[in-house]
């Protein structure tokens, strides 16, 4: 008689050999983990794409999202996204998603533009006086 854990274990062999995980998949995790902050989280406080009326979502080319440290406006270009932020904090604005990242001058009126900002996860990190304050990330 077989035990749960042999069948389990030679499940997830059958799985691994049939399946396995891109290569390219298990990369772009490492470098996620590898991408954590040690600064201040900052709380998003509204999202338009939790918020517009059923049927509405995808039909616009902007989303708006608030942190607690940063208002950012998200348009869609042919090249991915172009991001806009308002940031409360900081002089130097980071923007990461898997596999890489940009990173701009926050001007003194608190205004930083990020152009070609692919789809799919990224977070927004604020820089200034030797301290970071970050956005989870989120699907952009």
């Amino acid at each position: 008689m077989t035990s749960d854990r042999e069948l389990l274990d030679a499940l997830a062999h059958l799985v691994d050999n049939l399946d396995p995980t891109p290569r390219t998949l298990a990369a772009q995790a490492r470098s996620a983990l590898r991408e954590r902050t040690g600064g201040s989280a900052m709380r998003l406080l509204s999202d338009s794409a939790r918020v517009d009326p059923p049927g509405m979502r995808g039909r616009g080319s902007t989303r708006t999202l608030t942190f607690t440290d940063l208002d950012l406006r998200l348009d869609r270009v042919p090249a991915g996204l172009h991001a806009t932020g308002l940031a409360r904090f900081g002089t130097l604005a980071v923007a990461h998603w898997l596999g890489g990242r940009a990173a701009t001058a926050i001007d003194a009126a608190g205004w930083f533009h990020v152009d070609r900002v692919p789809f799919g996860p990224v977070r927004f990190v604020l820089r200034g006086d030797g301290r970071e304050h970050a956005t989870p990330w989120f699907v952009a």
